[in-house]
């Protein structure tokens, strides 16, 4: 069993004798414990990354077998992996919040059901293309919502903590950089915040 916090070293050494000790020793307590949690993200997770980490970490598929498989490069499979590695390793370092206490905490402080969605689903994935899909609707939608309401909740002092959380994800996604036009540019000129 591969331990999470020693996946990105498998990229490098695909082929390598690095993973050797993971096929010899029996994994303790603990890490079957992460490796129990990690494949409940899985299924947070957009598909096509959830299915390269599945094959690639759980069925031991080479990065040239899952690229034939999706018709893909191997550098693209390296990729995604790489992104859906450290999207895992973000969300396991993430504080041990009850999904159901924060969606009932986000009901009582948000009026649109929509947003509490959006929210929720943010803290589950942290992908606002993967929460656009679920939920039918545009990324800028999310993002826009999802902006609006961590503003919201730094204004309220009972909601500082989540706005924490929602900011550390988003920071981590820079999912905070907004398009606004640039009063002194022309209008096809925009600036990044």
């Amino acid at each position: 069993m591969i331990d999470p916090t020693e996946i990105e070293t498998r990229f490098a050494n695909e082929d390598g004798i690095s993973a050797l000790d993971s096929i010899f020793t029996e994994p303790d307590d603990e890490a079957l414990e992460k490796i129990d949690r990690i494949k409940r993200i899985l299924g947070d997770l957009p598909p096509r990354e959830a299915d390269f980490i599945d094959l690639y970490y759980f069925r031991h598929l080479k990065q040239t077998d899952i690229a034939s498989i999706f018709n893909v490069s191997q550098p693209t499979v390296c990729y995604r992996l790489q992104r859906a590695t450290a999207r895992i390793q973000f969300i396991l370092e993430l504080p041990d919040i009850c999904r159901d206490k924060l969606v009932d905490d986000l009901r009582k402080f948000l009026s649109d059901p929509l947003d509490v969605d959006i929210m929720a689903l943010m803290f589950d994935t942290t992908c606002q293309s993967e929460v656009a899909k679920r939920l039918g609707v545009s990324q800028g939608l999310v993002r826009h919502r999802f902006i609006r309401s961590i503003k919201r909740m730094s204004n309220n002092t009972r909601m500082m903590d989540y706005a924490t959380l929602f900011t550390t994800i988003s920071e981590n996604l820079n999912i905070l950089r907004e398009v606004q036009r640039n009063p002194q540019a022309s209008p096809v000129m925009y600036t990044v915040d």
